[in-house]
């Protein structure tokens, strides 16, 4: 074993994601260790005290590989915004989509980026492709994401860049206190300026 890996243990109240979790892992064997984590195995693990561990009986665990890279949700806007990692995006997508698999939770934060390719990571929700569907539609809630925090962080650009009243159109537009100005808030079309 490699000296770092991950060791998720199974919560007694959501047992069927981790049965779930371990069924996509061994489905999608030929994938571990070059655009998934390796599954190691399965573990008990015994704590004198744990917050989940009803019993003394020892607690299943899935020992998995640590991907060293970086989330898309701590990514830079510049490494969002850029089209190479759409291209990794439908990249990895398309491979799920060939092994038929949906990832079933695509938020940011499971997807880390490691050498210019996404690495999908917490198959919980993940479940068998039908033949006749492809992931796009996950892809697209995914996008929808990363749109989302690229508009945030523009946003809060935008906050420390702009102090007081804003004119758009010639018309004299107040920020409301304590909020970012977005360009849908000051009625703006994309790539209109405030001056």
């Amino acid at each position: 074993l490699p000296t770092t890996v991950i060791l998720k243990e199974r919560n007694p109240s959501k047992a069927d994601n981790y049965e779930n979790e371990i069924d996509t892992y061994l489905h999608l064997r030929p994938l571990q260790g070059t655009h998934i984590p390796c599954l190691f195995g399965e573990v008990a693990v015994s704590y004198a005290k744990r917050m989940y561990q009803i019993s003394q009986r020892p607690t299943p665990a899935i020992l998995l590989e640590y991907i060293k890279g970086v989330s898309l949700s701590n990514l830079p806007t510049e490494e969002l915004e850029s089209p190479h990692l759409l291209g990794e995006l439908k990249d990895m997508y398309n491979l799920l989509t060939k092994n038929g698999v949906v990832h079933g939770d695509p938020r940011l934060h499971n997807f880390p980026r490691v050498n210019n390719r996404i690495v999908p990571i917490d198959f919980e929700f993940s479940y068998h492709l039908p033949s006749d569907i492809t992931n796009e539609d996950e892809l697209k809630t995914l996008k929808g994401e990363i749109e989302k925090r690229v508009r945030q962080a523009k946003g809060v650009k935008l906050e420390r860049l702009v102090s007081g009243p804003v004119i758009v159109n010639g018309l004299r537009v107040r920020k409301p206190s304590g909020t970012a100005i977005h360009n849908e808030q000051r009625g703006e079309g994309p790539g209109s300026s405030a001056t």
